[in-house]
This record gives structure tokens, C-alpha cells and sequence, in this order.
């Protein structure tokens, strides 16, 4: 274990210890600088891979014009001390803190003879740019988001909000050597002392470090992981993040992700879009109803379909029947087969279009989705309605904002589908009052699903189905 190993003045010995610990890596390396001035010699070991040379190179420059002069009545070993603490980040005399460093892309300096070693920050900064946000599109509002770089992302939001009640807090997960870095944010005027308890807990009970993305996080540290539904909102939009702290609630970044973890999350959250805030009130308003009811098309169209058309015929109108059995007269399938076929082609279409370029992907997309269709209805595999019905449900989908949350349903739609197979209008209602129940019963970090405290918290107006102007709620 390299926790205990300490270095020594043997100068031989602690460049054994480096060899030996990085004999696998292969971009491992090591540069010799000779200080002639003071006739000492120094030893830098670093990660190819990690470095940024032009810092390296400075480094070693500053290093090779040390001489006696810069300090008068000082030794030559007091000479080089005293500037390398200058340069340096820090010291160390263990190999597991420096090793970590390494991993960081920070050099190490080893003096000769001289068994106290010297972090120097070359670490190369490896990251995009910012750019737009690529899974939260907006027409109107600021094109800016989230990148990989945790550092850039706080520096982000104090930026744009330099509000001095805004807290950062730090939390490290150290595993088996593998260290991954959280922060997460929080207005102490607004936010509940026992929803910071609560986080610091959950992360705390956290025994791996293989946390490549924040969705990762997200399963380890929500309520119910068995939950079809997100119950910590995703967001890679710096505009969201400021609301949501605004508001009292906690984000949370990870090193490497560009989506920010926004807690405690409630159902009318997300379905709620920035567009509804930066447009005028009456259009935010019509979006956000649009939004619920297409929620209702997207869960229990193809469900009512199935079940009227199978079990419950005399609900329709005489001349819709008519019309339905005429487009399904030569289909061999029952309504629950004809419905799956169309599901599972739509989304595996969807699925294609993401995975290939976008070009690609988008033309995919529409024409596979046309060909696909136009073809079943001639080779009267399906009917024409199921076809238009589909569509519509496929439609309805994209106008969830959050698509975690909008993945949700497009898997619940089969759960609907199936109980109208199996019960008509009767498992259609059953399915409708469990996923009620289930919402009800949901939790995110103590804070009920269906709560309204988010959505009372602007002035004690109710910012849920409709959004009143501006104007109306600063005179509340």
C-alpha cells in the first residue's frame, strides 16, 4: 500500500519508488535539470497525457536560472528551496499523495538528496467550448450551457447571479484510489438546513467513484430507484439552475458530466420550460396547458383506442364505427397487435435517429417513418387510423421539455396499452388511478411528488397550469 510509504533523503531510492508504482503506464515520464549555478541536480515526473508541456517548459527554464545572487546569505540548498515554494503548489513527503497529483496532471519535483517533494501545477486543461444546449432547445433565452469542466460550471452560474448567498460545497468520493469530485450549490436564505443534511448523507452512503456522468448519481442517491419516473431533475441550462437555487432548492455537478442535478423535483417542474418565462405570459401559459394534455394523448390515446375498438364498440358513433371497421376489414390483427407492431417500429426508428449523424438521423426519421407506415397500411398489416393515431402519440411525446421525463411515459403508454388489451375501459382506468396513487406516493428528497411548494413559492402565486404577468405577481 502506497498510504505509508514515505520518501527519504536517498535520492536513488525515490526515483525507484515512481519507476516501480508507473512501470505500466506507458506515458509515464520523467525530465533530468541541472542547475549549474548551484551545481544541484532535480528530477520532474509527470503524465505525458496530462501535461501541458508550455507550462513544463517554463517551469524547467525558471529552475536552470536559479543562482546564488536571487537571495544574498543563503546557502545554495536554502537558495533552491526558497524559490521552488514559490513556483510550487505544494509539498509532500508521501508517494500515495503524490501519485495522486500525477493522476491530476501536476508534475513532481524531486531535489536531490532532499526527501521533501514539490507538486508544480502543469496539468493541461483537456475541454470544449460552451456552447448551445443540445438537449434543452429554446427559441428565446440564452444560448449557454453546462460543459465537462466542474470548475467552468460553478464559474458559470457566478457569472451570471453574483449573489453573495449563493454557497459552494464539495464532496469527495474516494475509492480504491479513484477520487471523483461533486459540488453541489444552494441560497442559504432560501434552502432547507434538512435538505443539505439529507444530501451530505446520501452522498456520503456512496461506495464507488465510477461515476462517469451525473445520471449515474442520480440512481444512487434518489428515493426510489424502481420509480418509472426521475425524481431529480437533469439539466445542462445555467438559466434553470439559478431559478431552481432562487427557489430554495440544491444543483449538484460532477466532474466530467455537463448536466447539472437539480433536488428536491416535483411534477410540475418538469413540464416546464424556460421559454415559458422569456415569452409573453399569455403564449407561456397556452404552451404549459398544451404540455399536460399532451401528456394525457402521449399515455392513453392508443389505450382508448384498443379498448373501445375491442371490448366497448357501442361508445362510438354510429358513423366512426362504420368508418374504423372499414379501414380495418381486411387487417388480420387484432387492435392490442396492431398498436404494438406501430409502437415498437416508431421507436426504433427514434432510437436510429439518435444514434446516426444528424443528418442522417433526421432523415431516417421522416422517411422511414413514412415509408414504414404507407406500406403497412397497404399490406393491410394495420389500419390507416392506427397509423394516424400513432403518429399523434409519437408527436405528443417530443413536447415533454425534461426527456428523461418524457421516456417515462413513451414506456408507460405500453403499460396502458396492455391493460385495455386485457380490460377494456375498465384496466384503462384501473392503470390511470395506479399511476395516480404511484405519483402520489412519490418522493423527492422528503418533498412530495405532487407538492405545490415550488410552485407557491414566487410570492404565494400558484406558477402551475398558467402564468400570470410579470406585473400582476411583483403587486402580489
Amino acid at each position: 500500500m502506497t498510504e505509508s510509504i514515505q520518501f527519504t533523503t536517498n535520492t536513488e531510492y525515490n526515483k525507484q519508488l515512481f519507476t516501480t508504482f508507473f512501470a505500466n503506464q506507458s506515458d509515464f515520464s520523467h525530465r533530468d535539470v541541472h542547475i549549474t549555478e548551484l551545481n544541484m541536480n532535480c528530477t520532474l515526473f509527470f503524465l505525458k497525457s496530462r501535461t501541458d508541456f508550455n507550462i513544463l517548459m517554463q517551469f524547467m527554464q525558471k529552475l536552470e536560472r536559479l543562482t546564488p545572487s536571487l537571495f544574498k546569505d543563503k546557502s545554495e540548498k536554502e537558495v533552491a528551496l526558497k524559490t521552488i515554494e514559490t513556483l510550487s503548489y505544494q509539498s509532500s513527503f508521501l508517494l500515495a499523495d503524490t501519485v495522486s497529483f500525477i493522476y491530476e496532471g501536476k508534475s513532481i519535483l524531486l531535489l536531490e538528496d532532499h526527501s521533501e517533494l514539490f507538486i508544480l501545477d502543469t496539468a493541461a486543461n483537456i475541454k470544449r467550448g460552451i456552447e448551445d444546449s443540445s438537449s434543452e432547445k429554446v427559441i428565446r433565452g440564452p444560448k449557454l450551457a453546462f460543459i465537462e469542466s466542474i470548475n467552468d460550471n460553478i464559474g458559470i452560474i457566478r457569472q451570471l447571479t453574483r449573489d453573495q448567498n449563493i454557497i459552494a460545497k464539495e464532496h469527495h468520493i474516494n475509492v480504491q484510489n479513484n477520487e471523483k469530485l461533486i459540488q453541489y450549490l444552494y441560497n442559504q436564505k432560501q434552502v432547507n438546513q434538512e435538505l443539505i443534511k439529507e444530501i451530505d448523507k446520501r452522498l456520503s452512503s456512496i461506495n464507488t467513484s465510477n461515476l462517469e456522468d451525473s445520471g449515474m448519481l442520480e440512481e444512487l442517491i434518489e428515493d426510489n430507484p424502481m420509480s418509472p419516473f426521475p425524481q431529480i431533475q437533469n439539466t445542462e441550462r445555467p438559466d434553470r439552475v439559478i431559478a431552481a437555487i432562487n427557489e430554495g432548492r440544491v444543483a449538484m455537478f460532477i466532474d466530467g458530466s455537463p448536466f447539472a442535478l437539480i433536488m428536491p423535483t416535483t411534477f410540475d417542474m418538469l413540464l416546464q420550460s424556460p421559454d415559458d418565462y422569456y415569452e409573453r405570459w399569455l403564449a407561456g401559459s397556452f404552451l404549459r396547458v398544451l404540455r399536460y394534455l399532451s401528456i394525457m394523448i402521449t399515455l392513453f390515446l392508443s389505450a382508448f383506442y384498443i379498448s373501445l375498438v375491442s371490448f366497448s364498440q357501442g361508445l362510438l358513433p354510429t358513423e366512426l364505427a362504420i368508418t374504423i371497421a372499414s379501414t380495418r376489414q381486411n387487417v388480420p390483427f387484432p387492435p392490442f397487435i396492431e398498436a404494438i407492431i406501430m409502437e415498437i417500429t416508431i421507436e426504433l426508428l427514434r432510437e436510429a435517429g439518435i444514434r446516426l449523424p444528424t443528418p442522417l438521423g433526421q432523415t431516417i426519421g421522416l422517411v422511414g417513418g413514412v415509408i414504414i407506415g404507407q406500406a403497412a397500411v397497404e399490406a393491410n398489416l394495420v389500419s390507416s387510423l392506427m397509423v394516424i393515431i400513432i403518429a399523434l402519440t409519437t408527436i405528443t411525446s417530443f413536447t415533454v421539455p425534461q426527456y428523461s421525463f418524457g421516456l417515462s411515459f413513451r414506456m408507460l403508454r405500453f403499460g396502458a396499452m396492455i391493460s385495455a388489451a386485457i380490460f377494456g375501459l375498465f384496466g384503462t382506468v384501473c392503470f390511470f388511478i395506479w399511476l395516480s396513487i404511484h405519483l402520489a406516493n412519490l418522493k423527492s428528497f422528503g418533498t412530495s411528488y405532487f407538492s405545490l411548494q415550488f410552485s407557491f413559492s414566487r410570492k404565494k402565486f400558484l406558477d402551475l397550469f398558467i402564468r400570470l404577468p410579470k406585473r400582476v405577481k411583483s403587486a402580489q
